[in-house]
């Protein structure tokens, strides 16, 4: 008779039977698809790695298919990475200098996706080739997955027609906004109503200065009803300058070229007949036009 096991022991045997044949498996879809596509990369953990073989890659640079002619991009490096037995131990990576970080990380999360939703069959467990076909399949749909990246100008196809092409790249940086030139327009504005408003400052202090010293300068001294006169055309004009628009100020401050009009026309005076004392009707002329004519041929 054989000596009896105990289930603990038999439990850790079957798990290592399993584990071989998982690794069986990956081995063997791993070498298939390095027989399909030649240029696939495929690494693993040196031997003094606590978890050798783990983990283990492979890379493909799929190519750009004919449907993405369009696009910029040539070819794009997908790394499938098995970091353990256990399930869930599996990323995917999009080690690129032509793809954008952020397109990087949206292409890997779409792999990633239909890597996991292909695992488990029985004929390809580890879904390698199957997945990898997908990603050639859609090279176009995986440069598509971030709008933000894709940048469209018109170029040529091989046979040098007019086409619209896609450079894939980091996002266009936003334009500069025009908040800026509005405040410095509006400080400016600001600017020129204060100087109105010092201005007219000046003139009430200098119509001030004038009552004051009236009586030293040897001009007439004003009355006070004549001092609240001119006090309250001094603040009417202030106040004038307040509530004018720059646009109304301009047009009562307008110069002595601008207050006589500007000439819109070259052109001379339009020429008028004389129609004073001795001129000739249009009616008369031809009266005497015809007249002329009839005394010329003899004619009564």
């Amino acid at each position: 008779h054989y000596p009896r096991t105990s289930r603990s022991t038999q439990t850790r045997l079957r798990a290592a039977f399993l584990t071989m044949a998982d690794l069986a498996g990956l081995q063997n879809e791993l070498k298939a698809a390095k027989e399909r596509w030649e240029d696939i990369k495929l690494g693993k953990a040196k031997k003094e790695s606590e978890t050798f073989p783990f983990p283990v890659w492979l890379l493909l640079a799929t190519q750009q298919p004919p449907n993405a002619k369009a696009f910029d991009v040539y070819e794009i490096p997908v790394k499938l990475v098995i970091d353990g037995l256990e399930a869930g131990q599996i990323h995917v990576e999009v080690p690129s200098t032509e793809i954008p970080a952020q397109l990087q990380e949206k292409i890997a999360a779409e792999v990633l996706g239909i890597w996991k939703k292909n695992m488990g069959k029985k004929a390809a467990p580890w879904a390698i080739s199957s997945t990898l076909e997908w990603a050639e399949t859609n090279f176009a749909k995986l440069l598509m997955l971030d709008p933000d990246c894709l940048h469209p100008y018109e170029g040529c196809d091989e046979n040098d027609c007019t086409m619209r092409r896609y450079q894939i790249g980091p996002p266009a940086a936003p334009a500069p906004e025009e908040e800026e030139e509005e405040e410095d327009s509006e400080e400016d504005s600001d600017e020129e109503d204060s100087a109105e408003l010092q201005e007219a400052r000046e003139r009430l202090a200098a119509l001030l200065l004038e009552v004051e010293q009236g009586d030293d300068s040897g001009r007439k001294k004003l009355s006070p009803e004549e001092i609240e006169r001119k006090k309250r055309e001094a603040e009417e004009m202030g106040e004038k300058a307040r509530q004018l628009s720059k646009k109304e100020r301009d047009e009562l401050n307008k110069t002595r070229k601008e207050k006589s009009g500007v000439r819109l026309a070259k052109t001379g005076q339009k020429n008028r007949k004389y129609e004073g004392e001795g001129a000739v009707s249009k009616e008369e002329k031809k009266k005497k036009n015809a007249a002329n004519v009839k005394k010329r041929f003899g004619i009564a």
